[in-house]
């Protein structure tokens, strides 16, 4: 008797290693996705401008990863691009998690976040990006696409859903100048419900269409299913969070370990398991940690880390 619907995965024909460097960048199931990665001491970085939703603020993100490479003075943030808001001072191209008390301080961050990312996106690694809504906000002021509101008065921004081959169009100019990067491209779980069911519906229907335009036109392009995974694999809500919008963290874990089978070389699993026992040694919390057994198991974990690391930069 079959009780789920499993969703079959070819896993990829190039793969990624633990030498290789990733870049997560999206919707806050790309931090989920991310955290999990750099838990088992990957070379990641996640979303160095905080949660981005919608594929034409990541496209500018990305712009800005790639331009800072060519012209740090022209990409970097400047005094004009700080806003204020009720968290502290921030911009449009932030989530709100990287607001900063002073708009020096804002800056301060933003730049020297995006020199280490840029920096990092020259890799030529690989770049997972989670599309989480179709839908825009467009600041009236200025004619431009915010990738965060910052809970400012609604009227100041016009809200359009982009159309799948505006999708396509922001996303495919970065996969065609990269192609020896790997991309993978997924749609959030996360259900959007303050826009309705429906236009939810629509919205995670237009992203599906924008990427399957992309992954049919070039072969360094790739598709994850995690939408798929949680809406008909796991389709119940035991496996949403109380907000019944996000994964519960059973649920992430394991559209992690399915992304891991879809994309992780077969010769480093064993480093994945070695990885998942050093980072359970290390949450490992020490109730008497002045104590020799304690001192002993500390001493251990850490030689056990160090090794691993050197074990994957050999």
């Amino acid at each position: 008797m079959k009780l789920t619907t499993p969703v079959e995965i070819k896993p990829l024909s190039n793969r990624l290693s633990y030498k290789d460097s990733v870049l997560f960048i999206g919707s806050c199931f790309a931090d989920e996705m991310g955290r999990r990665c750099t838990e088992r001491y990957f070379d990641a970085r996640v979303n160095p401008f905080g949660v981005l939703f919608n594929p034409c603020s990541i496209s500018d993100c990305l712009g800005l990863l790639e331009g800072y490479g060519i012209n740090a003075e022209q990409c970097s943030f400047i005094p004009e691009d700080v806003i204020e808001t009720s968290g502290g001072f921030c911009s449009f191209h932030h989530h709100g998690s990287m607001a900063r008390p002073t708009a020096q301080e804002f800056l301060d961050n933003a730049n020297r976040v995006l020199a280490d990312a840029s920096d990092f996106y020259y890799r030529e690694g690989w770049v997972v990006v989670t599309l989480g809504t179709a839908f825009i906000y467009t600041d009236k002021e200025s004619g431009n696409v915010v990738a965060n509101c910052h809970k400012l008065p609604a009227d100041r921004f016009e809200r359009t859903m982009i159309d799948s081959d505006q999708v396509y169009d922001a996303l495919s100019q970065y996969v065609v100048a990269r192609p020896n990067r790997q991309w993978i491209f997924t749609v959030s779980p996360v259900r959007h419900l303050a826009d309705g069911l429906h236009a939810n519906t629509l919205s995670k229907a237009t992203l599906h269409l924008g990427i399957e335009k992309l992954v049919n036109r070039y072969p360094n392009a790739h598709y994850f299913p995690a939408y798929e995974i949680l809406m008909d694999e796991l389709r119940d809500y035991r496996f949403y969070a109380d907000d019944m919008m996000h994964p519960s963290a059973q649920a992430a874990d394991y559209i992690f370990e399915r992304f891991m089978d879809f994309v992780l070389d077969e010769k480093d699993r064993p480093l994945l398991a070695e990885a998942e026992k050093i980072r359970s040694m290390m949450q490992h919390r020490l109730l008497n940690p002045e104590t020799e057994q304690s001192r002993d198991f500390e001493a251990r974990r850490h030689a056990s880390l160090a090794s691993f690391l050197e074990k994957i930069r050999e």
